[in-house]
């Protein structure tokens, strides 16, 4: 069976004993219901993962003591980014979840013209931190992808851009697998992907006046979450770790 991974923010080393703050006690001892003497994997997003064993539980919390560091890395290859415009709070979280597991290495959420209001923008975050520390708990990756400041496209645009641009366009004239049989492997790619009702002319645009290419996926009109994922994915068949 495989041993249960959780996430936690200090330094950890061979020796260790901890406890637990109280919601990863809660979840560790109600929600996943681990009795004294059970394995957990520890990792803090800095590489590499620690095993520990359940000792103790002391007024509610879970003291561990880790006994093994092992040196997993399951990083693709290929630097991905994926700046996504801001979506619908479930598609949003959907996406950001997916991108994690497929081995993004940045998320950089872009306010763009239809995108839905987006209030509380500190309390999003931390929303999609949380999906990005359970995304990486269950896919095995020990290193967080970095969630960028929420930021308009047109101010993203204007930065230094990572590596070869893709923006997905159904109007795109370039195709996406030609494109990546001439992509230099070495180089990171970034993909740009519109919101509900995608991207406005204007914003493809000035995405392609950025060093964009434009990229159709197909005929068929993808929803902001399935295009994001399907791009992903492709890109890491083409040179990733998928095959």
């Amino acid at each position: 069976m495989r041993r249960s991974r959780l996430f936690v923010e200090i330094s950890l080393s061979v020796g260790q004993e901890i406890i637990l703050a109280k919601d990863l006690s809660h979840y560790l001892l109600n929600v996943l219901r681990k009795q004294i003497n059970t394995s957990i994997t520890l990792f803090n997003g800095q590489g590499g993962e620690y095993v520990a064993n359940l000792v103790s539980v002391t007024k509610k919390l879970a003291k561990l003591q880790i006994y093994e560091y092992k040196n997993i890395n399951y990083e693709s290859p290929l630097k991905l980014t994926l700046v996504q415009s801001v979506s619908r709070p479930e598609h949003m979280d959907y996406t950001i979840q997916k991108a994690v597991e497929l081995g993004v290495q940045n998320i950089v959420p872009v306010i763009t013209e239809r995108s839905p209001p987006l209030h509380k923008i500190d309390k999003r975050r931390q929303h999609w931190n949380k999906i990005i520390i359970g995304a990486c708990e269950q896919s095995g990756r020990n290193h967080l992808p970095q969630l960028h400041d929420v930021v308009t496209l047109t101010t993203w645009l204007t930065e230094s851009q990572i590596g070869d641009c893709l923006v997905l366009s159904p109007t795109g004239i370039h195709n996406l697998c030609v494109s990546l049989s001439r992509h230099n492997i070495q180089h990171p790619i970034t993909v740009l992907v519109g919101p509900e009702g995608g991207l406005s002319d204007l914003e493809i645009e000035l995405a392609i006046e950025a060093g964009y290419l434009d990229i159709n996926l197909g005929k068929r009109i993808l929803r902001t979450e399935t295009a994001a994922t399907a791009i992903l994915s492709i890109c890491q068949i083409w040179h990733g770790d998928l095959c």
